[in-house]
């Protein structure tokens, strides 16, 4: 912001001085009028020359901002991959209907932070629905990650039928679950491919069936391509309670054993949020389901708080 004002600032200025001085010698008779003529141009593409060079330096700068924050990606410690074998061998561990554990799960981000979650439990007996409640910053979201496998645990462990994970394998575990977190979007592509995962063999008459179960199907029927319709980058095309009625059909759609929502009905009216409140009630899997409205934790078997680890440490005192 500072060289884009400076810059026009000074090369205008640069410019009035010349002329004052350069108009003062063509008085004095120092300078013929051509002279002057021609000195200004020449200024004039120096001027633009030094300008572009000083943009290129300062976009060079900016840089070292973006190499941050592709850095934080590029330089993250990578996951260890599974072989087919081990994911078949694996994934044949989680029962249908499996239980999931947690077993004194402590979080946070880096040493010189304090913990966002200090020695957590919880038991989810199979086919059971959980809820956690508690005030915002208590951790919801983060130990959503951790049971998803998407973060890893300062502490504790996660067990699947009292297996940890660890001995499963994050691959063959995530093919088991679906998640819908706050931050999830959509794709670049029609609504079936979102919901089916732009899978190679779609199976239509499933996304149909997963589309019903959110209370979005009509809504895709009245649309000019139906289902072919495109939902635009990131989903811009849809409304905020469409998308996340999509991201929740695409995570039914990979019928999983265990159901992760993270504040999935947070944008939609209370006839949309009671009908998927129901449909999930009814669900024959094992369901965690982080959410503030009590319409939604009241549907749920039992309710587990979370509190903020300052506050857990005030109350333990």
């Amino acid at each position: 912001m500072i060289f884009t004002i400076a810059a026009p600032v000074l090369f205008g200025l640069d410019r009035v001085v010349i002329i004052f001085f350069g108009a003062r010698a063509v008085i004095d008779g120092i300078l013929s009028v051509g002279m002057m003529v021609a000195f200004l141009a020449y200024k004039d593409q120096f001027s633009q020359r030094v300008g572009k060079l000083m943009d290129s330096l300062v976009k060079l700068g900016t840089l070292t901002v973006h190499g941050e924050r592709i850095a934080d990606i590029a330089l993250a410690e990578p996951e260890q991959g599974d072989t087919g074998d081990t994911i078949g061998s694996a994934a044949a561990i989680i029962s249908p209907k499996p239980g999931l554990s947690a077993r004194g799960i402590s979080f946070r981000y880096s040493e010189s932070e304090p913990r966002i979650i200090a020695d957590f439990d919880l038991d989810l007996a199979p086919g059971e629905c959980v809820a956690i409640a508690g005030p915002s910053g208590a951790g919801k979201t983060t130990l959503l990650k951790i049971l998803a496998g998407l973060l890893r645990p300062t502490a504790g462990s996660v067990l699947i039928d009292d297996v940890p994970l660890q001995s499963i394998g994050l691959e063959a575990y995530r093919a088991q679950i679906g998640c819908v977190l706050q931050d999830d979007r959509l794709f670049a592509g029609s609504i079936a491919e979102n919901i089916a995962g732009f899978c190679s063999s779609p199976d239509h008459e499933r996304i149909q069936q997963v589309a019903r179960f959110a209370a979005i199907h009509e809504e895709i029927l009245r649309m000019p391509m139906g289902y072919n319709t495109l939902v635009g980058d990131m989903g811009s095309s849809l409304s905020g309670g469409q998308m996340q009625r999509a991201v929740l059909a695409r995570a039914l759609y990979r019928a999983p054993r265990i159901l992760l929502l993270d504040e999935a009905t947070s944008h939609l009216d209370e006839d949309n949020e009671r009908a998927i409140n129901e449909a999930i009630r009814r669900l024959p899997i094992s369901r965690v389901i982080v959410a503030h409205r009590r319409s939604t934790l009241d549907m749920a078997d039992r309710i587990v708080p979370i509190w903020p680890t300052l506050v857990a440490t005030k109350r333990t005192a």
